[in-house]
C-alpha cells in the first residue's frame, strides 16, 4: 500500500472512531444533564438558535443536527425553564418562531466560554495550519457523505 493510501485509510479509520465517540456521547446525553439542567443536545439547539434567532423548530433541528422529533419536546423544556420563547410569525401565522430569552443568552454565553476552553485545551498545541487542514478534510468528508 502506498503512503497516500495508508494516510487516506488512517483518516477513514479515525473518522469511524469519531463517529463512534459521537454516538456514545449522544447515548450518554439522553440520561445526563449538567449542573444547569441542560443536555448536550439542548446546548446544540441553543447554539443553533443563536445563529438563527427567530428560527423554526425544523431550522433548529437542521442546524443543530438533531432529530426534528426530539426538538419539539426539547423546546417545551427550554420554554418552561425560561430559556426560549415561542411565538407565531407575524408574516406567516403557520410558522412558530423560537427566540432566546435574556436568561437563555446568558446561559449560552456561559456555555460558550466553557466549550471554547475545552476545545482550546484539546487543540491548543496544534498549529493554525493543521487546524485549517483538519477543517477542510472534515468539510470534504461531509460533502462526500451528503452525496451518498
Amino acid at each position: 500500500m502506498s503512503d497516500r493510501a495508508e494516510a487516506v485509510a488512517a483518516v477513514r479509520d479515525e473518522f469511524g472512531c469519531l463517529l463512534g465517540a459521537e454516538r456514545r456521547l449522544r447515548g450518554r446525553d439522553q440520561h445526563r444533564k449538567t449542573e444547569d439542567g441542560l443536555t448536550i443536545a439542548h446546548v446544540r439547539a441553543l447554539f443553533a438558535l443563536d445563529k438563527h434567532d427567530g428560527a423554526t423548530a425544523g431550522e433548529i433541528a437542521e442546524t443543530a443536527r438533531i432529530s426534528p422529533a426530539s426538538v419539539t419536546g426539547m423546546l417545551d423544556d427550554l420554554e418552561r425553564d425560561g430559556i426560549v420563547t415561542r411565538a407565531r410569525s407575524e408574516s406567516d401565522r403557520r410558522r412558530v418562531l423560537v427566540t432566546l430569552t435574556d436568561q437563555g443568552r446568558a446561559l449560552l454565553s456561559k456555555r460558550r466560554r466553557l466549550w471554547v476552553k475545552r476545545w482550546e485545551a484539546a487543540l491548543g498545541d496544534l498549529p493554525e495550519r493543521d487546524l485549517e487542514v483538519a477543517a477542510e478534510v472534515m468539510r470534504r468528508i461531509g460533502g462526500m457523505l451528503d452525496e451518498l
